[in-house]
């Protein structure tokens, strides 16, 4: 009788275009709700995370949400893979001109990606999975070797463009654990879409638990992937640098998020964009605290975006770093944090 190591290998040799996606499920959700996830030390559902305030952003479309069935919602939640439709939509900042179904709440801002060994997850018996998505009306659940042997992984690990859109619902297959999930059991790694999310995060982290960004930094698993991950088709932060008073920070100009936004234009009969409010918050730290704090609220053109510089900032003598964060619509987008002796955020 096959194991499901034996069938989590044949899916890397020969049903996926990405050979080390099958060795893993991912949990995809926005940096906020990550420091949440690490300081607690668990996933919780998402009917769980609301009773306990620790969904920090919502990360898809209520619309869709307000579908789904309760069953669904009271699970933690794994895909088979990232790349995923949704993902399309809600991955970085999106215009909310051009978010799924006009909802604003189908946005993930700044993406984080847990990895977990997908061999110990099945081998846990109140694991479930789906042949495609939970969201919406669903599919059935199943359970053990036998069905899980018997999923279309071909269509689940599928990608690029596909003739058949009938297709597409299967890359959104999923894992469900009920209730909450004990991260350690066999998280592997935490991939962040470049260097200043990932320490946009483990600021987020130091700033909110103390111990849990010691653990995390101790045990570094927390890390950039470029590759096979994200879309980068939306609007994000890729550099934030300060030096002799002027701070400057750069933006995403992807191809991707260009045919992106022509795509949504177009299908939403918009001619052009409003400009996206934003606000970028300074605060200046000595040995005692914090010395000083400014914020300058201002507009972004979100097509036609590279970089915004903030001249003649004050100094102070006492100040031993500064910390940069940047807001979008209020939606966090950078936090960097640099020694004042330094040139380079860190």
């Amino acid at each position: 009788m096959m194991e499901y190591a034996d069938i989590i290998k044949d899916n890397c040799e020969n049903h996926s275009p990405v050979a080390w996606w099958p060795k893993f499920a991912f949990h995809y959700t926005d940096v906020t709700n990550a420091v949440s996830i690490l300081s607690t030390g668990f996933l919780y559902s998402r009917v769980n995370a609301e009773k306990m305030n620790l969904m920090k952003n919502d990360n898809a479309s209520r619309q869709v949400i307000d579908m789904t069935k309760t069953e669904a919602v009271a699970n933690v939640r794994f895909y088979f893979r990232p790349l995923t439709p949704t993902q399309y939509y809600n991955e970085g900042f999106k215009h909310t001109a051009l978010r799924y179904d006009n909802d604003e709440n189908a946005n993930v801002p700044v993406p984080v990606f847990f990895l977990f060994d997908i061999e110990k997850l099945l081998n846990i018996p109140e694991i479930k999975f789906s042949k495609f998505a939970q969201s919406g009306y669903g599919s059935s659940l199943c359970s053990g070797i036998k069905d899980f042997q018997k999923l279309d992984f071909d269509k689940i690990y599928s990608n690029g463009y596909v003739e058949e859109h009938e297709q597409i619902k299967y890359r959104h297959a999923e894992l469900l654990y009920p209730n909450a999930f004990a991260i350690d059991n066999c998280l592997r790694a935490i991939l962040c879409r470049n260097n200043i999310e990932r320490t946009t995060l483990l600021n987020l982290l130091k700033e909110n638990n103390k111990k849990a960004f010691y653990k995390y930094t101790r045990n570094p698993i927390i890390k950039v992937c470029r590759e096979d991950m994200f879309k980068k088709n939306g609007l994000f932060v890729t550099e934030c640098s300060y030096h002799d008073g002027k701070a400057s920070i750069s933006f995403s100009e992807t191809y991707a998020k260009k045919k992106y936004t022509d795509s949504l234009m177009a299908k939403n009969g918009v001619d052009a964009l409003n400009p996206v409010k934003a606000r970028a918050e300074f605060e200046w730290i000595g040995s005692k605290g914090v010395l000083y704090r400014s914020n300058t609220e201002f507009e972004l053109d979100y097509i036609n975006t590279s970089s915004v510089v903030f001249n003649n900032l004050p100094k102070f003598k006492e100040a031993k770093k500064i910390l940069v964060k940047l807001f979008l619509e209020d939606k966090l987008m950078c936090c960097a944090e640099q020694p004042l002796a330094e040139i380079e955020l860190i």
